[in-house]
């Protein structure tokens, strides 16, 4: 029985094609590393896709933010522990060298003008920039430095007087102005999500859903007066405490080094939570990368492929390739001389 030439030319290309498609399939597969391309070549195994790629997403997002509050965190930590150093050299060593009457003019005076050049490093570690923000500008920092001195070397911050600015019983901070309240301004609190569920409670954040990434100076520095009427804030005090030495008033030098003891402890709690702050953002940095690497691997099973597999398809799709083409040369010229006939 004859086979028709049309039929036999028609079968051979089907056999051809799909030849050509496979190999050509399998060559794309391993170039591109991926299982598939479209969501219909494997509807189930996209849809997982699609929701891993959107989980990763969200979790990268969170992870590029941790790191950039730790990054900015660990910039703040430096910055109060080098002043941490400072004050715990000012207290614990010149102060107390000072009040000893056996130092004698001079050495007051040189131990004076250190404390002078102390207070200009602290100036220094307490505009500390990382990228473009200040770490104690609270919510103005990324505009201008938020301490300065006035004329009289008393701190100011953001524009006002240290001394002059007290705290509300809700935790704003204030001041007066021609015997007006004024809010100080520049000095809210900043949050940022890091993947902790943020909510609202009207137009205010809920601190405990999201992370604070602003510092205000005045909590580190401190502010306003005490109840006698000494400041509050360990740059002025240190001011206070070089005047007294210069003076050799020890009264009021035994005043302000108990004043800046009691600073100091503050001022090491801070340190200590802002460090604890550091440490959960080591720990969830980690586990964030962790979940990043866990879906990723999660995509890769789903579409990736299998080297060692995908290169045996590739020899046996070549070969049936090739067996296909010489079939082909044997079979047409053979059914057109049955044709000719």
């Amino acid at each position: 029985m004859r086979v028709a030439d049309r039929s036999t030319a028609r079968n051979y290309l089907k056999y051809l094609n799909k030849a050509k498609n496979d190999f050509a399939q399998t060559n794309e597969r391993i170039a591109s590393g991926k299982r598939f391309t479209m969501l219909s070549d494997d509807v189930g195994a996209g849809t997982r896709v699609l929701r891993a790629r959107t989980d990763l997403t969200k979790t990268e997002t969170h992870l590029e933010n941790v790191q950039s509050v730790n990054e900015e965190l660990s910039a703040t930590e430096s910055a109060m522990t080098a002043i941490n150093d400072v004050l715990g050299m000012v207290y614990g060593q010149k102060a107390e060298a000072a009040m000893s009457e056996e130092k004698g003019e001079a050495g007051r005076l040189a131990i004076a003008n250190e404390i002078k050049a102390m207070k200009e490093e602290i100036l220094q570690f307490a505009n500390t920039r990382y990228s473009t923000r200040y770490v104690f500008g609270g919510s103005n920092a990324s505009q201008i430095a938020p301490f300065r001195l006035d004329e009289a070397g008393k701190l100011l911050y953001n524009g006002i007087k240290a001394d002059d600015i007290r705290q509300r019983a809700d935790g704003s901070y204030c001041y007066d102005a021609a015997g007006v309240e004024t809010d100080l301004a520049m000095d809210e609190a900043v949050f940022l999500d890091i993947g902790l569920g943020i909510r609202m409670n009207g137009t205010e954040t809920d601190p405990n859903t999201a992370f604070r990434v602003s510092y205000s100076g005045l909590e580190i520095l401190g502010f306003g007066k005490n109840a006698e009427g000494m400041s509050n804030n360990i740059f002025n005090v240190l001011t206070d405490m070089e005047s007294s030495i210069r003076n050799f008033n020890l009264p009021e030098l035994k005043k302000c080094h108990a004043q800046l003891g009691q600073l100091n402890d503050k001022f090491r709690a801070n340190l200590t939570d802002i460090g604890a702050k550091t440490n959960f953002l080591d720990t969830m940095e980690t586990r964030l990368k962790g979940s990043v690497d866990s879906y990723k691997a999660k995509i890769s099973g789903l579409m990736g492929v299998n080297d060692a597999e995908e290169s045996t398809n590739q020899a046996m799709n070549e070969y049936v390739l090739k067996a296909v083409i010489q079939m082909g040369a044997r079979i047409l010229p053979v059914s057109l001389m049955d044709f000719l006939r």
